[in-house]
């Protein structure tokens, strides 16, 4: 039976560490005060690999964590990092992956309410003509939420004349 032997670090110990050794300097980087945290990133970014691993990765997410203040571009100065670099980590993959589909999400939705918008007009248009009071009272489609405009097209084939529109409109 092989004997394995586990070893017990305390992070309080590697806070004033200085090492050449690149693990240790990894763990001091997690260990140190938020003062030191710049300098500690700095000297290993220099490294830029570690026993064959890119720890450009690594030494960002320590930061976004330990620095929460901060915005990616002071992250970015302070590391004298070059934008195409940063660009190549994992959180800045995943930040421009959320914000891709969160802006697919508002696109998708503004396209339902732009094309809401223009059926209702045409139908409400068709069923009372082009009257004054109809084009008043299309102006205020754009102002709705999509529920509501859904729940105006359904609303709509009830209408017998224009002041069902008018009413229905008023809050």
């Amino acid at each position: 039976m092989t004997k394995s032997s586990v070893q017990r670090i305390y992070l309080e110990d590697y806070r004033q560490l200085q090492s050449d050794n690149p693990a240790q300097s990894l763990l001091s980087l997690i260990a140190c005060q938020e003062e030191q945290a710049v300098e500690f990133a700095q000297k290993l970014i220099k490294q830029r690999t570690i026993h064959g691993l890119d720890i450009l990765n690594f030494v960002e997410t320590v930061l976004v964590y330990k620095l929460p203040h901060l915005t990616r571009e002071e992250i970015q100065t302070m590391l004298a990092l070059q934008d195409i670099e940063l660009k190549q980590t994992r959180f800045y993959q995943e930040i421009a992956v959320e914000e891709r589909q969160k802006g697919i999400k508002e696109g998708i939705k503004e396209g339902r309410k732009e094309e809401s918008i223009t059926l209702l007009t045409r139908l409400l248009r068709r069923k009372f003509g082009l009257l004054p009071e109809l084009e008043a009272a299309l102006q205020q489609l754009p102002d709705m939420e999509i529920e509501k405009l859904e729940d105006l097209a359904d609303a709509l084939l009830d209408f017998t004349d224009i002041k069902d529109l008018e009413n229905w409109l008023v809050p």
